[in-house]
């Protein structure tokens, strides 16, 4: 049987964004929580960056913005500043309420190295 890392949804968005960058990703919620976590690879021990139950918080490079919608998806937006390497891998967003299903949504990050140089970027929609 596959591991987790191995299996990714066709919908899981892949960003690519290179060392010392930030990133925005937008998490789309089914369900609204009290309860927010961001987290690397799966939501278990060890891996939660963020545990919450704020409408917005930070931990370190890390942080997070709830927007409650009655109508249609809850969105949670993550942000992680002045990427590493170390920072590549599955994300996971979730919300979790008492007594009903947790909500998920999840992204990769692919972090690649050097720094972005506008002097080096040629212009392809010439």
């Amino acid at each position: 049987m596959p591991d987790r890392d191995s299996l990714v949804d066709a919908e899981t968005n892949i960003y690519t964004k290179r060392e010392g960058e930030d990133i925005t990703v937008r998490c789309y919620l089914t369900f609204s929580g009290s309860r927010k976590l961001l987290c690397k690879e799966t939501c278990e021990e060890g891996n939660i960056l963020i545990n919450t139950t704020s409408n917005e918080d930070q931990r370190g490079r890390y942080s997070i913005k709830y927007e409650y919608h009655l109508i249609g998806s809850s969105i949670l937006d993550v942000t992680i500043t002045k990427l590493t390497k170390s920072d590549s891998g599955l994300y996971t967003c979730e919300l979790k309420k008492m007594l009903s299903p947790d909500s998920e949504d999840n992204f990769i990050i692919i972090v690649t190295k050097g720094e972005f140089d506008p002097q080096n970027h040629e212009n392809i929609s010439q």
